[in-house]
């Protein structure tokens, strides 16, 4: 298996060193900075990166733990690196490991605590190479299983339209004895690929992200679809629009705090963003306008003016907002160009960012039903529902089969 290292004071390391190699480790590679570390994995795909968490960008840089943050944000949010199995970070401080310990915890990774004066800190990271070298082979059988899962927060009117999207659907299957999916195949680049279609039970991102999960755990799939429908920022969407998400979190993450002979909430939101293949295939639908009218003016029923596909922030809560006054509030507070908002999509994101591998890639395509205030309108949801699952699908059958 191969390790990559990346600390700028190597010479702190040749223990560690000396003890791989007397267990059997002897692939591993030792680079100094966070722009050499970035070329090693975008050549090699690592089993297990030992991150110093306080080290240069480039040679000539003074070390810091953001270095070492945007590196990890890379490995997260981008498709241009091999992420490693495993991932440590590796701290001689305690400011350091302060400043990214949030980080780890959110993925789960380890820190250890360098010492010279003992060898605990290299038995943690030798265990860790022990669970890295057996787990290839559990790996190496888990591959994706289907290649795409849709999932919706309403079986009326989200669900209904995606089942409605030209494909066949197959009658509902359970994947476990809660859990029904429904089964299709569309075709993308002049090849047959799998779909597969759920609802969740309720609305809200706790639901959404158990249904997610299970669906990632039973079924593996490449791509991890959310549509249906969603608030939108007036000035920033039409009713109707489509909305493809990134990035998403939760806007009602954070702590509440005494402030004076009150409290007040301290805002803490963690976004999750999505990859960059994705993205950039999303840029270049919005760009379709004879598609996008298309939809339009084959909704059988009264429609808006232009539909339009914008991508941006949306932040999910766990309430419906109707007051007309709490989104711009958030806007105000928190993303200044945020375009939308709901209460599933961060869960989703959550879920398969968390997924042991193979991961699936999430995205969110939702359509703007209202405002955020009293103004709701069953028609219009409708028709949101539809043009979501209409550009989701478009986006599936014209760019699914450049992933694979």
């Amino acid at each position: 298996m191969k390790i990559l290292i990346v600390d700028d004071q190597p010479a702190r390391l040749r223990g560690l060193v000396a003890r791989l190699d007397a267990e059997g480790f002897s692939d591993v590679t030792l680079v100094q900075n966070a722009m050499a570390a970035r070329e090693a994995m975008s050549q090699t795909r690592f089993s297990l990166l030992l991150l110093d968490i306080c080290l240069p960008n480039r040679p000539v840089d003074e070390p810091s733990d953001q270095s070492s943050v945007d590196l990890l944000s890379d490995l997260l949010q981008g498709d241009m690196l091999w992420r490693p199995q495993r991932i440590l970070g590796l701290s001689a401080y305690d400011e350091s490991a302060a400043a990214v310990a949030a980080l780890f915890k959110d993925y789960t990774w380890g820190l250890v605590r360098y010492a010279a004066d003992h060898d605990g800190w290299i038995d943690q990271i030798l265990n860790a190479a022990a669970f890295a070298r057996e787990e290839p082979g559990r790996a190496e059988a888990r591959t994706y299983l289907t290649d795409v899962a849709i999932l919706t927060a309403l079986r009326s009117p989200e669900y209904e339209a995606v089942l409605r999207n030209g494909w066949t659907w197959e009658p509902a299957r359970p994947i476990d004895n809660v859990l029904f999916v429904q089964r299709a195949v569309f075709q993308s680049g002049g090849r047959t690929f799998t779909a597969h279609a759920a609802v969740a039970p309720r609305m809200g991102m706790v639901s959404s992200a158990l249904i997610a999960a299970k669906l990632i755990e039973h079924l593996r799939p490449r791509l991890l679809i959310m549509t249906g429908i969603c608030a939108g920022v007036s000035g920033k969407a039409q009713l109707g629009d489509v909305l493809f998400a990134d990035p998403s979190w939760d806007y009602q993450s954070g702590k509440r705090v005494k402030d004076g002979n009150s409290t007040a909430f301290s805002i803490d939101p963690h976004q999750l963003d999505v990859a960059a293949s994705l993205r950039s295939r999303a840029d270049q639908l919005r760009s379709d306008r004879t598609f996008l009218r298309k939809v339009r003016d084959t909704w059988q029923g009264d429609a808006p003016g232009e539909l339009s596909l914008t991508i941006g922030p949306v932040a999910s809560g766990s309430a419906v907002l109707a007051d007309g006054v709490s989104l711009n509030e958030i806007k105000r507070q928190q993303q200044r160009t945020i375009i939308g908002l709901e209460m599933e999509i961060y869960g989703v994101f959550a879920a398969a960012h968390l997924a042991p591998d193979p991961q699936p890639m999430p995205a969110a395509f939702k359509a703007v039903c209202d405002f955020a205030d009293p103004d709701k309108e069953d028609a219009m949801q409708r028709y949101a529902a539809y043009t979501s699952a209409s550009v989701a699908t478009e986006f599936l059958e014209r760019y699914y089969a450049e992933f694979i």
